[in-house]
This record gives C-alpha cells, structure tokens and sequence, in this order.
C-alpha cells in the first residue's frame, strides 16, 4: 500500500521541502549566530552563565512536546473522521503540559536565590517551555497541510532572535534582557497560531480516543526525552566539575550541531505522514531484515568508532595540535554518523508497529541512563570530551537494547485492526497501550 496522493498523508513536494527547511534553518543560523555575537558582546565570563541555563533548560522543551508533534504527524493522517477530534485532544495535552512546565517553574522560582543567576534560568527554562509549545503548534499546523504556518512562525522567530541579538550589542543589553526578549517573542507567537487551531479542533471528543492517543505520544516522546535529557543532565555535570569553564564551548558546538541534526529530524517529520501510512502494509519479515538486524551491526562499530574518535581527539588535544573547542568539535563530527544511523532506525521503529514502538521507547530511556553513569566518570576526568563520548555511548546502549527487546520475530504487524474488529468487541477486548482507534487506522 501507498500513501494517499493528496490530503496530509501525501508526499510532501519538492517546493514545500524547500519552504519549511528555509525556515526551520534560517531559524538555526540566526541562533547561532546571535550565540556567536552575545560571546563576543559579553565577553566568556558573563556568557557561560547564559551558556548553562540554555543548555541545562532544554530538556524542557522536549518535556512540553512530549511527543506530541510526532503523534499528530502519525496519527492525524490516518484519521478519516476522527481527525478533528484528534487534533483537540493533542491541542489541549499541549497547553496542559506547557502550563503545568510554567506552574513548576514559577513554584521553583520562590526557592531561587535572588540575583541575575536565579532570574535568568528562570526565564531559560519559561523560554524553552515555550519553544516546545511553539514546536507543537506548528507541527498540528502541518498536520492539517497548513506548511505556510511552520514557515511564517520560524521566520519570524529567527527575527527576534537576530533583534535580540542587536540589542544586546548596540544597547548593552544583558544576558537576563536578551532572554526575556526571545521569551516574550516566542509568547506572542504562541498566541498567534491558536485561533486557527482552536477552529480546526472537533468537539466532543468521542470517548476511546483520549488514553490511545496519549499513550501514543508519552512512547514517541521517549526517544526525545532521553536525547534532550542526556544533554541536560552533561551540562549540569560539566559546570559542576573543574572543567566549567568549557560550558560555554560545548554550548556553541551543541547549537552549531543542531542546524544539521535538527535538520535531519526536521526532514524525517516532514515525510512522517507518508512514511507512517506506508508503514502500516510493511511485511514483517521485510522489517525485520531491513531495519532490527541492523541495530546490532550499528552499535558493535560505533562502539568501535567512538572509542577511536575520542582517543584521536584526546590525543589531538594533548598533543597541543588542535584547541582544546577544536578538539571537542572534532570528536562530536566524528560521532555524527552514529547519532544519524541510531536516529534514522529509531524513526522507522516509532512508525511502523506497537511493539516496535515501546521496544525503541524503552531502548532510548535505557541509553540516558547509560550516558548519564558514564557521564558520571568521563565529565570530571575529560570535560567536554567526556560528556560528547557520553553521549555518544548512550546511542549505542539504545542500538543493543532495541535489537534484544526485537530478537524474536513477534515485532512483526499485529493483524489489520479491520480482521481484529471482526474477531472482538470494544467491550471485550482493550486497545493496546499504543494502538490508536479504529478509525485513525484507516487510510484517507
């Protein structure tokens, strides 16, 4: 089976491809740029404090999406009369779960010393609390085929950024002032797309829907979680350590780094509705060989890899024949090619069947913890060195995982819910914890 030829589920074409990449990018330039530009305005002194609470903050946007963007691109598409009242089900979750991110952070804040430190990673975390919704907003936007809404929002987005940016060097602003300009942006902007969203929601929302869909999102979310988390918690370490003084450079390579990962995960949502309406028909055996027998083979030689890419830039370092920021960019473009093989059959897993589903989910939340305990051993021995090899080591614990949860050949398509209706009845038989309702599985 293909994916319909129109509707959300269509191919996207070669003309909205370059659209949406042109803005999501021009959004990632203009925030490493502006990086580039408050460390040269502010000086490393005052930037690695802002250098922290960015990087420390960011699992909070994962935590506000909670998969929510990638359940729509799934689920929505294959909706046939349900799609509205999916969309207000996974509208609200965000709202809830931006709210409840806000609440938190304003009960933290009473606990907060006073000073420009407290108040800043206040607003680092409201910032991206909001980013992640600002995220969720856009993606139920292309859900429904609304692409020029996704182009407009990072558009403008990346010209707050740039503003902000300009106002910290030609007005002095501070790292507290930057922040609260790129948050109060990113507010507005949120309140922008909800009118259209808040039309294109179906109410009631008819009763099953609710817990499939959800359940759906919090298992998307994990492989995002662990992701954003793991980079979170290295920060944390490495400014803890006697290393900190390196934050502010693995803050730069972090965001250097994401205008071509970001890229890549934002290129993959972009043909999610495609490639999970043709998943739905994939034979298992055809699954099996072309996506679970590669997990181990990928892990066994990043395994390899990045023990090599970390000697090489170690000994590169000490050597004195590359900076100490050179060598740290040296070891994660090394590891580049891994986070991409890991991410890409990550991407096919999330999309194809339930069981796959919560085997990568639980594979992704065990690769944070192995990150995080070796983080714990290479972060105040290497310092930044260690949290990229880290980080790194918790994409392959991922790899090995997924293949032993998948080792038998149960991973295969459970059958057509279709068949199963016939065999069952709602009252008797439960869905599944990441099935969807019967009628988000029909092809439009």
């Amino acid at each position: 089976m293909t994916a319909p030829s129109g509707g959300p589920g269509r191919r996207p074409t070669a003309r909205s491809l370059t659209s949406l990449l042109a803005g999501r990018t021009a959004f990632r330039l203009a925030l490493l740029g502006a990086n580039a530009a408050l460390l040269a305005s502010w000086g490393e002194q005052a930037y690695e404090p802002y250098a922290a609470a960015m990087g420390t903050a960011q699992v909070l946007t994962t935590l506000t999406t909670l998969g929510i963007e990638k359940s729509a691109l799934k689920l929505v598409p294959r909706a046939r009369r349900t799609g509205p009242q999916l969309v207000t089900v996974l509208l609200v979750s965000a709202l809830l779960l931006a709210g409840a991110a806000v609440l938190w952070l304003g009960c933290a804040a009473l606990f907060v010393p006073a000073g420009d430190t407290g108040m800043l990673r206040l607003l680092a975390g409201l910032y991206a609390a909001l980013l992640g919704l600002n995220t969720v907003l856009v993606g139920l936007c292309r859900a429904l085929d609304r692409n020029r809404a996704d182009v407009l929002n990072f558009a403008a987005l990346s010209l707050v950024i740039a503003t902000g940016a300009g106002g910290a060097s030609l007005l002095g602003w501070g790292p507290t002032a930057f922040t609260g300009w790129i948050l109060g942006g990113t507010a507005l902007l949120n309140l922008a797309q909800l009118p259209a969203l808040y039309r294109a929601a179906g109410r009631p929302v008819r009763g099953g829907i609710t817990r499939p869909v959800v359940s759906t999102s919090v298992l998307m979310a994990c492989g995002d979680i662990a992701a954003a988390g793991t980079v979170s918690l290295l920060f944390a370490m490495l400014g803890a350590s006697r290393h900190h003084e390196q934050t502010g450079h693995l803050y730069l390579m972090v965001l250097a780094s994401s205008v071509l990962l970001n890229g890549f995960g934002y290129l993959l949502r972009l043909f999610q509705p495609h490639v999970s309406l043709t998943l739905r028909s994939v034979d298992p055996a055809s699954l099996d060989r072309r996506v679970v027998r590669r997990l181990l083979p990928v892990a066994a030689v990043g395994a390899v890899w990045t023990a090599g890419a970390l000697w090489l830039a170690r000994s590169a370092e000490q050597a004195a024949l590359v900076a100490p920021p050179v060598a740290v960019l040296l070891l994660y473009v090394l590891c580049v090619p891994l986070f991409f093989a890991v991410g890409s059959l990550n991407y096919l897993l999330e999309n194809a069947t339930p069981r796959t589903l919560r085997a990568t989910a639980v594979s992704a939340l065990a690769g944070l913890v192995c990150a995080v305990l070796l983080g714990l051993v290479l972060v105040p021995a290497l310092g930044a060195l260690g949290a990229v090899a880290a980080l790194a080591s918790g994409e392959v614990a991922h790899a090995v995982l997924a293949r032993l949860l998948l080792r038998s050949p149960r991973h295969g398509r459970a059958p057509s819910e279709g068949a199963s209706k016939a065999r069952t009845t709602p009252s008797t038989k439960p869905a599944a914890p990441a099935a969807v309702p019967t009628d988000l599985g029909a092809p439009r």
